[in-house]
């Protein structure tokens, strides 16, 4: 690889990586702020039983807790950061760690001063493989997600007004 070659190459990789790292702080942003708001419209909701434990909603012919409404809004805004994380941030810093890993891949087997020259995506890829990576994406959203049932369905079979919901 002539010299010019080699700093167009090194240029590149730097992109990538800049790219990768750029996804990871939006996604890692995204979730821990997302997830945290979820967490406290789910601490509305209970906070709201106490509360006003008299209050109730008509909902189409059914009467609700306002909580039941609160969990509701809560397991959609959920739904809704765990859409775009998922099915856009994800897939484009997987699109980047592949481009990273091509370009390791370009270079494997090759040293500078008997280190090897890059690696580096490769090398977290093997460690978190892709696999892994989506299993604590579902675990991370699922958690919050079940919760968020559960408590929606215990609320509108214990907490209705003229009849129960169920």
């Amino acid at each position: 690889m002539s010299r010019g070659d080699a700093k167009v190459f090194l240029e590149q990789w730097k992109a990538v990586i800049d790219v990768q790292m750029h996804f990871n702080e939006i996604i890692l942003r995204m979730r821990t702020t997302g997830v945290s708001v979820v967490i406290a419209v789910y601490g509305a909701a209970a906070l709201s039983i106490g509360q006003f434990p008299w209050k109730f909603l008509d909902v189409f012919d059914y009467r609700v807790h306002p909580s039941a409404a609160i969990l509701a809004f809560g397991l959609l805004l959920l739904m809704s950061i765990l859409a775009v994380d998922y099915f856009y941030y994800y897939r484009l810093l997987v699109a980047s760690v592949e481009m990273g890993e091509r370009l390791d891949k370009q270079m494997e087997g090759r040293t500078f001063s008997g280190v090897p020259f890059l690696g580096l995506t490769t090398l977290i890829s093997t460690r978190v493989t892709r696999w892994r990576a989506r299993l604590t994406l579902w675990l991370f959203y699922g958690l919050p997600l079940v919760v968020g049932i559960a408590a929606l369905s215990y609320v509108l079979s214990h907490h209705a007004g003229d009849g129960m919901f169920f």
